[in-house]
């Protein structure tokens, strides 16, 4: 059995200052503090019976499953049993230390403060039972909290992984069949994502020059395969090593510009994409030509949801992200704060 000290340290700490404070209120009836304390020990342990059994009995049992009325009727015959033994203890207690006290606590006024005395100690008990009832359940619904943003979290990583291993390992399969020496090469670059996703991806947050890294790949591994009908305008600049950075927060904005970028004039479809570091703040650019009715509907889908899904989550009120369809060119822009609070 595991016991909760810091709880039963709490509660020792209650009826030593109920003694304490009792005793010292009870000088005016007693020649000393120490002849007041014995009374209040005892009168502190039939007290503590009192609330204990309200606590652990009638609390639960009648309070919390809505028996209001029935826990009432039960405290008031409960407060009044607890007033009367105590008034009977102070009687015997104070008969050879304050006669008058004694005789005080014999009569209906002493039964009258003795009740008084326990619902002062009871609404006290209560009122810090159900403020550590309540720290309780905060504290526990914070980590479901926690424990089910996580879980969000993978199951979000994880909605995004079969999409892109689906789409890189498709790109392989047509280069194997039209240019094998050229898939030697997509391969290569294939081997570095599926490296990235298997030791990477997984993590809270990698490095800024790895997710670059990655991104760099998949654009490579992209430009081989579309070869001469697609022209990329790709650079970065900035600070990366010292930056740290969710995973996976640009491939599926990039992913969609190969695959639904449209070519409008010379037959090559035009895509431009820039990531820039200043200071703790990252721009992340990306534009491709396109009709805007295409890029519209797969603006709804569920990878760019995905994506604004995890931002809100990891980077609340960090993070500013415009997607926008003008001219036949459509743009992402995401701007993120890399500061760590």
């Amino acid at each position: 059995m595991k016991f909760n000290w810091k709880l039963i340290a709490t509660n020792l700490l209650f009826w030593v200052l109920y003694v304490v404070i009792w005793s010292i209120r009870d000088m005016a009836y007693a020649p000393t503090f120490w002849d007041t304390v014995d009374a209040n020990v005892i009168g502190g342990f039939i007290y503590g019976i009192g609330v204990y059994i309200n606590l652990y009995i009638f609390v639960p049992k009648l309070l919390l499953k809505g028996k209001r009325l029935l826990y009432g009727l039960v405290m008031s015959v409960w407060l009044l049993l607890v007033a009367y033994l105590g008034a009977k203890l102070f009687v015997y207690l104070y008969k050879d230390v304050s006669p008058s006290t004694s005789e005080f606590f014999d009569s209906a006024g002493g039964l009258a403060s003795t009740a008084v005395e326990f619902m002062v100690v009871y609404a006290l008990a209560m009122s810090l039972y159900f403020i550590n009832e309540w720290y309780i359940k905060e504290r526990k619904l914070r980590a479901l909290e926690s424990q089910n943003l996580k879980a969000e979290l993978s199951l979000l990583k994880g909605q995004i992984n079969p999409h892109f291993l689906f789409n890189a390992l498709n790109s392989v399969h047509v280069l194997i069949r039209t240019n094998p020496e050229l898939a030697s090469n997509t391969l290569e670059k294939f081997s570095d994502l599926l490296s990235h996703q298997l030791y990477e991806v997984d993590k809270d947050e990698i490095t800024l020059t790895q997710e670059v890294q990655n991104l760099d790949n998949f654009i490579q591994l992209q430009k081989i395969r579309h070869q001469d009908h697609v022209e990329v305008n790709w650079h970065y600049s900035g600070d990366l090593n010292s930056k740290s950075i969710a995973p996976m927060l640009f491939l599926n904005f990039v992913e969609n510009a190969f695959k639904h970028g449209e070519s409008l004039t010379d037959g090559l479809v035009k895509i431009e994409i820039t990531i820039k570091v200043e200071g703790s703040r990252l721009m992340f650019n990306c534009k491709n030509s396109a009709l805007v009715e295409v890029e519209l509907k797969e603006n709804s889908g569920l990878g760019i949801e995905n994506i604004k899904r995890r931002l809100n989550l990891i980077y609340p009120h960090k993070h500013e992200l415009e997607i926008d369809s003008t001219n036949n060119t459509y743009s992402v822009h995401l701007a993120l704060d890399l500061n760590e609070d």
